[in-house]
């Protein structure tokens, strides 16, 4: 029973972690965004939006790219290698003085986040379940403007929400079930965060 209680806790803790970091990847990031197209040096402003964008771009290779064959595994490195030099790069450019550092650096740790969060996702609710959850919100989103409803700044808001949900639930899902019906067991869904695989949020062995 002690155990049980354990793990079950252990579910909620993960729950309340991927709900922050999910938070972190749609809020945080819009003000991180706003801060950064508020600077007055135009180039400073698309560096480091470049550095966001190349960051996302390098993560993504990282988990995509065919890899099969000493030549395939070789082009992924020498690919790495290169987006992980111009990133660097671009943040040299960026910082004008020393307190400038804390605009591609905190780029970095937010799209670092995000991109774990969309990979918990697809990895739970997989291309078929990310699709049908944005149908089912940008459904509703889209008759409410196109009987003008709303106005496109409550769309972007919307929008914004529904996307932290699809975060939210891919993240946390397995735990979610774990801890709510207490489901063990492996599953087809994944794991989430501090979760090994069996779904119950429990690293140990039953």
């Amino acid at each position: 029973m002690e155990k049980v209680k354990i793990s079950s806790s252990k579910n909620w803790i993960m729950i309340v972690v991927n709900l922050v970091l999910a938070l972190i990847s749609i809020y945080l990031f819009e003000i991180w965004f706003k801060k950064v197209i508020a600077l007055d040096n135009t180039f400073q402003m698309l560096a480091n939006i470049a550095v966001v964008i190349l960051t996302a771009l390098t993560y993504f290779i990282a988990k995509t790219y065919y890899i099969k064959g000493v030549m395939n595994t070789a082009k992924k490195i020498f690919v790495l290698l290169i987006l992980a030099a111009t990133t660097l790069g671009m943040m040299l450019m960026s910082v004008k003085v020393p307190a400038d550092i804390v605009y591609p650096f905190s780029g970095i740790i937010l799209v670092s986040i995000a991109f774990y969060m969309l990979s918990l996702t697809a990895g739970t609710l997989n291309t078929v379940g990310m699709i049908g959850l944005a149908l089912l919100f940008a459904t509703p989103i889209a008759f409410l403007k196109w009987f003008d409803k709303i106005d496109w700044s409550m769309v972007g808001e919307l929008g914004q929400f529904a996307l932290f949900v699809i975060l939210f639930l891919g993240g946390t899902w397995s735990q979610i079930r774990a801890a709510i019906h207490g489901i063990r067991g492996v599953n087809a869904d994944g794991s989430g965060f501090g979760d090994d695989g069996d779904g119950d949020g429990d690293t140990g062995s039953e």
